[in-house]
């Protein structure tokens, strides 16, 4: 204390408070460039980590359709031979159909 005391009153208390200032000023912007380097490391981090989400939901939207289309592909495949058996089924019974007319015709007579 009796050295800042000294100090003072050999210089000022102007020159003292400038000298304060100027080392302040110094260290205030030492850790703001610190404080910016280390905010754009993060921000490169943040957007690499984007990057390879958002990477990683295209490869999942890929296989996402690849599966859509392949029910696409299973259900038209079900819906065409549900229809050849419905067709099938319609003649056989149209054919059952006419074997009983002709049986019917024949208990007639």
């Amino acid at each position: 204390m009796e050295e800042f005391a000294k100090i003072i009153s050999d210089y000022g208390g102007t020159v003292v408070l400038a000298v304060l200032f100027i080392i302040f000023l110094f260290y205030d912007r030492k850790d703001r460039k610190e404080k910016e380097a280390h905010d754009i490391e993060e921000r490169k981090a943040e957007r690499e980590a984007n990057n390879k989400l958002l990477s990683e939901l295209s490869v999942s939207n890929r296989n996402i359709a690849e599966s859509l289309n392949l029910l696409k592909t299973s259900i038209d495949t079900n819906t065409t031979e549900f229809r050849q058996h419905d067709e099938r089924a319609i003649k056989q019974f149209g054919n059952i159909n006419e074997s009983l007319i002709k049986i019917e015709e024949k208990l007639n007579k």
